[in-house]
């Protein structure tokens, strides 16, 4: 919101990467809770207590394995948020081209790399588990041995790192042409 009181495209987007960020803080902390009910759970079965035997009975060895790729998604998708809300809060003070933008342009960039990591790895260690563990597939559904690049993702990848320059070389020269007379 500007000083008029109008509503700008810039207020409602971080006010949207507010909620976001705690909407992705409130499922760190359920994934993660769940994760150490399960790592709970089977170092119980192993000492021969069985309290959460039935939770455990529900879940599968992909499902178990994917908690920790769960909350690295989440925490780079948190790491990515963090960074969008910095940018936005110098474009809303007036003054989006600072130094520190390219560097949240270039970790963002990252981010995104890591985010697309993690999605492929996750992809292959549920083949893989239900591989190992020979497991039936939910619902008949076949899967397939492709890896699935999404070129857009990685198109951004390296778009974000240009622009991270781009913002830094201009950062530059506006700080030389500051103390030019």
């Amino acid at each position: 919101m500007t000083q008029t009181g109008r509503v700008t495209l810039v207020g409602v987007l971080k006010r949207a990467l507010d909620v976001t960020w705690y909407l992705l803080w409130a499922a760190l902390v359920v994934v993660s809770a769940t994760m150490v009910l399960v790592i709970v759970g089977f170092i119980m079965k192993f000492v021969g207590a069985s309290v959460l035997e039935t939770v455990l009975a529900r879940l599968d060895a992909a499902e178990i394995l994917s908690f920790p790729l769960f909350v690295a998604e989440i925490v780079t998708l948190l790491v990515l948020v963090d960074r969008l809300r910095r940018m936005f809060a110098t474009l809303i003070a007036g003054d989006p081209f600072v130094p520190e933008n390219a560097g949240h342009l270039r970790v963002i960039a990252f981010a995104v790399a890591i985010y697309q990591a993690v999605g492929y790895v996750a992809r292959a260690m549920v083949a893989l588990s239900l591989t190992l563990f020979d497991l039936p597939v939910a619902r008949g559904a076949e899967i397939e041995a492709t890896l699935n690049i999404n070129l857009g993702a990685w198109f951004a990848v390296v778009a974000l790192m240009v622009l991270s320059e781009v913002f830094r070389e201009g950062a530059r020269m506006r700080q030389e042409q500051k103390l030019t007379i």
